[in-house]
């Protein structure tokens, strides 16, 4: 059995939303696109460009990042090390280990991870979220 460590750092433009609840998980390809609400009216769209793929997952299963990796910590992540990639990166026929490729948690009840290779844009589509404290 694989024991997994996580090391994840904070997606700093993320923290714009203290909380959020995940309404739309959308893959057009080659991008992903996760629309979240906010505070009060408060809504983004993050956009992962050139996923190379994603997993959604019931927190339940996925217990190693919690507490230092969950909300209210946060909830968009880049995981350094010890998350699906490197779980993925101990079989055999695994092939990705030539691309940069960046691994991002998005925290929620069923989390997403996601495999692309640049950092996500978040986009605001309602109000100001910094206006509905």
């Amino acid at each position: 059995m694989i024991e997994l460590h996580p090391k994840c750092v904070l997606i700093p433009e993320a923290t714009r939303y203290r909380k959020k609840a995940v309404r739309i998980i959308r893959f057009d390809e080659p991008d992903l696109i996760i629309e979240v609400q906010g505070e009060g009216l408060s809504y983004a769209r993050i956009v992962f460009r050139d996923v190379i793929g994603f997993r959604v997952m019931d927190e339940r299963e996925i217990t190693e990042f919690w507490n230092e990796y969950s909300e209210p910590n946060g909830w968009l992540w880049e995981v350094l090390d010890g998350g699906w990639l490197s779980l993925e990166k101990n079989r055999k026929d695994f092939n990705l280990l030539n691309l940069p490729t960046r691994e991002f948690f998005v925290v929620d009840e069923f989390c997403v991870n996601i495999w692309c290779l640049n950092e996500p844009e978040i986009i605001d589509l309602g109000a100001d979220p910094s206006s509905t404290a």
